[in-house]
């Protein structure tokens, strides 16, 4: 596969190391779009085929083996058909190729698609969720509050210790793990006609059913907290969702809580907008 000289497969020092796999994976393919790029951690393109495209993905540590054994365990249940399948792994776990879900994303949608598809998506994530896929690995409310510390900026510290000791909070410790995605957000459904699809499930793992409900419902009001998303639509889509997962206890305005505040945090660190930052604090009491 020909890469240009200032791809980031050659120039990321953390992933050029991992060159020879893409090359045993990739010998007879085509290099199409980077789609993402997290320098030195890892990277996501599409490469065409004889057969059609596929999703390639670069990382820096070796979790192409374990992201392969997942969707390996998803294709088995009845989750298969709202997933990708994995194709290949290269020896040395950190090069995958994952099945191409045609479509479009979610987020590319104008609002009045979004509230009309709402309903599927929330059916499409409970079958996931009742798929009775057991996954290698657990992540739970410790591991989410574990998660928010460590990420934390100076304007969400009050936040955070606000959470880690809220009983609320800390009784979803107690909740059922079910087959979760574990980073589901608009960017992550992929819209096909009248078929949903769920991509990126690198971070899949057994976790509580709120987690994923949740943190979808959080995307969806950040989305309209910095205007990617109309106000009207917003409670359209949220209770579409929700009406398709069918029926959700109160602990999801807890997960949902959660989120916000790690989406607060990511408005500054990574987004470096204090604006989306201010507006995303300011719905972190609901």
């Amino acid at each position: 596969m020909q890469l240009s000289h200032d791809h980031p497969l050659l120039t990321d020092e953390a992933l050029a190391e991992w060159n020879g796999g893409v090359t045993a994976l990739c010998a007879a393919l085509t290099a199409g779009p980077v789609l993402r790029h997290v320098a030195g951690r890892r990277l996501t393109m599409r490469v065409d085929g004889p057969d059609g495209p596929l999703l390639l993905k670069v990382f820096a540590r070796p979790r192409a083996r374990g992201n392969a054994r997942r969707l390996d365990a998803l294709a088995r249940s009845a989750a298969a058909p709202f997933v990708p399948r994995a194709i290949a792994t290269d020896d040395s776990g950190h090069v995958g190729l994952v099945e191409w879900s045609a479509g479009t994303p979610l987020d590319s949608l104008d609002a009045d698609r979004v509230v009309e598809v709402a309903p599927e998506i929330g059916r499409v994530v409970r079958r996931l969720h009742e798929s009775g896929t057991e996954f290698d690995r657990d992540w739970t409310v410790g591991d989410e509050l574990h998660q928010l510390r460590r990420r934390a900026v100076p304007s969400t510290v009050p936040l955070v210790d606000a959470v880690e000791s809220d009983p609320q909070i800390l009784a979803l410790g107690f909740e059922r793990l079910v087959s979760a995605h574990r980073d589901l957000h608009p960017r992550q459904v992929v819209v096909d006609g009248d078929r949903v699809r769920l991509i990126d499930l690198d971070d899949a793992a057994q976790a509580p059913a709120g987690l994923d409900v949740g943190n979808f419902v959080a995307h969806v009001r950040r989305d309209a907290a910095i205007g990617r998303m109309p106000h009207e639509a917003v409670e359209g889509v949220i209770e579409g969702f929700l009406d398709g997962y069918g029926h959700c206890d109160e602990s999801v305005s807890h997960w949902e809580r959660l989120a916000l505040i790690r989406l607060a945090g990511l408005a500054e660190s990574r987004h470096e907008r204090a604006d989306w930052a201010r507006e995303l604090r300011s719905l972190c009491s609901v």
